[in-house]
This record gives C-alpha cells, sequence and structure tokens, in this order.
C-alpha cells in the first residue's frame, strides 16, 4: 500500500542547560518513501502574514498575528531526533483529503487576524493552533513517549 502519514512533530522551543522543554507542535506530511514533504505550522507573524524583521521572526509586544502556514517542503523544525509520533496512516487521496480540510480552516483563522500576544503561554500560540488545526481535519491528539511541555497544545483555538 502506498502509505503516507500525518505525523505530531515537536520542535523544542527553549532549551536551558542542554535540556529541551517547552515545544512548538506541528503536523508533517511524510510521504510513502519516508521523505517530510510538507508541514502546516501556526507561527507568529506581521499583520497580513508580513515576516517579522528579527529574533527568528519574533518580536515580542508589538502586534504579531497568529498565522497558519502550509509550506510544501521539510523545514528547519522538523528533525528526525524531535519528539513525534503518528496522527493518521492512510493513502494520498486520504491525506489529500484532510489536508484540504486542513487549507479551509487555515484560510479562515489567517483572515481572523488573531492576535499572538506575549508571552503566550495562555492565550492562542503556536499549539493551540495545533490542536484546533488537528479538530479540523478529523483527527485526535496523540501523546508521544517523549512529548515536551507545549502550552495551549490541549487548548485549541476557538474555531
Amino acid at each position: 500500500m502506498d502509505t503516507h502519514r500525518l505525523l505530531k512533530v515537536q520542535s523544542p522551543a527553549l532549551r536551558l542547560g542542554g535540556r529541551r522543554f517547552g515545544a512548538h507542535t506541528f503536523v508533517a506530511h511524510q510521504d510513502a518513501q519516508g521523505r517530510i514533504v510538507r508541514e502546516l505550522h501556526g507561527i507568529a507573524r506581521g499583520p497580513g502574514g508580513a515576516p517579522l524583521p528579527f529574533l527568528g521572526g519574533v518580536v515580542p509586544f508589538r502586534r504579531e498575528v497568529l498565522w497558519g502556514e502550509d509550506i510544501p517542503r521539510r523545514t528547519g523544525f522538523y528533525d528526525p531526533a524531535h519528539p513525534q509520533g503518528p496522527l493518521f496512516e492512510g493513502s494520498a487521496a486520504e491525506v489529500a483529503e484532510r489536508l484540504a480540510a486542513a487549507e479551509a480552516w487555515r484560510q479562515g483563522i489567517n483572515a481572523r487576524a488573531l492576535r499572538y500576544p506575549w508571552p503566550a503561554v495562555r492565550s492562542g500560540n503556536s499549539n493551540s493552533y495545533y490542536a484546533a488545526l488537528l479538530a479540523a481535519m478529523g483527527l485526535a491528539d496523540i501523546r508521544l513517549p517523549d512529548e515536551l511541555w507545549a502550552p495551549g497544545v490541549r487548548r485549541p483555538l476557538a474555531a
């Protein structure tokens, strides 16, 4: 079977003394050959999705918005050593169906221009974007054996 996977991936957002904690959680599409061919992220952007100018794209306490990104390739966020696991396995057509639902939802979220307040521990952030994205795709979250703390991952954005 031509099995594709949608993976839950956690990229460590914070490191202290060699320890990883605090995660940016996102969805990666793995093709039948095991390659990461797409990533779905909720990130901080400027108004209208404009890139932020410095500090890795973060300018705390300015007017950032929570922005959905659908990136048709593997990025620096993905590392096979990071915590990850399968959310869904199926044919290319079955995965494409879920990705179409994700795209429709992403466009709606981006149109809302939700504020990405700092610190984003108790409000909408990349992890709450991830949680709501799963609901839009009809998927349930999974626990990873080496899961990192991800504020907001259990608190999806309101649709």
